[in-house]
């Protein structure tokens, strides 16, 4: 896989090596990546076949694809730096809780800080730090550990997962009962050990590595 430094492409036309290098991180084909985006996948892989010869993609073509590759247009065209963590594969990024909640600019968000996950994990994985200690036990996590969680796994009973509900977003076991679906806390002094997960809530995603396999 090519390497981007965190300056611009070289000169011609970057956007065939930039896609490419994105594709490999996201362990996307073409056919896939046409699927999500929307552009054709003869269009994508005229993009990558012509390389420098290619004229430059339109800009709506551009929008699409790095929509969905999660940078900028400007980025994927090379005019504007992007970071060699954002192409390496295995890697994600750090999140604040902050950033969990529902904003007005999503795409006004700086991601500086990457770490690389230790198990396999979809391309929408992050890394979000433990806070307070709801969730301390014996089978529990210590304040400031790192979790990776991936979206893309299944919410099922027994798995520590991240619920967004409004606007708070919650760290807590998940217990599915014939009675319903509960939250549960791993620490025993908890003042609310569990809850009920309320209908509206949103799982943001599962927690599959913090230090050990989960």
């Amino acid at each position: 896989m090519m390497k981007i430094d965190s300056t611009a492409a070289a000169s011609g036309n970057p956007v065939a090596e930039i896609l490419e290098a994105l594709m490999s991180k996201h362990r996307l084909t073409q056919t896939e990546l046409a699927h999500r985006s929307g552009v054709s996948q003869p269009a994508i892989n005229r993009i990558l076949r012509e390389r420098s010869k290619a004229k430059n993609p339109r800009q709506d073509t551009l929008e699409k694809l790095a929509a969905e590759l999660g940078v900028t247009p400007d980025q994927l065209a090379g005019r504007k730096p992007i970071s060699a963590h954002m192409l390496a594969r295995g890697v994600v990024p750090v999140l604040s809780w902050e950033q969990l909640l529902p904003t007005d600019s999503p795409n006004d968000q700086d991601q500086g800080a990457w770490l690389a996950c230790p198990v396999e994990h979809s391309d929408e994985t992050f890394a979000l730090p433990v806070l307070g200690e709801a969730m301390n036990g014996n089978d529990g996590y210590r304040e400031g550990e790192i979790l990776f969680v991936d979206p893309r796994v299944p919410a099922a009973h027994g798995k520590d997962v991240v619920v967004l509900h409004g606007e708070t977003a919650l760290f807590r076991r998940l217990v599915l009962t014939p009675e319903g679906r509960f939250l549960k806390t791993l620490n025993p002094n908890w003042p609310t050990p569990i809850m009920r997960l309320p209908d509206d809530a949103v799982v943001r995603g599962t927690v599959v590595f913090s230090g050990r396999l989960r």
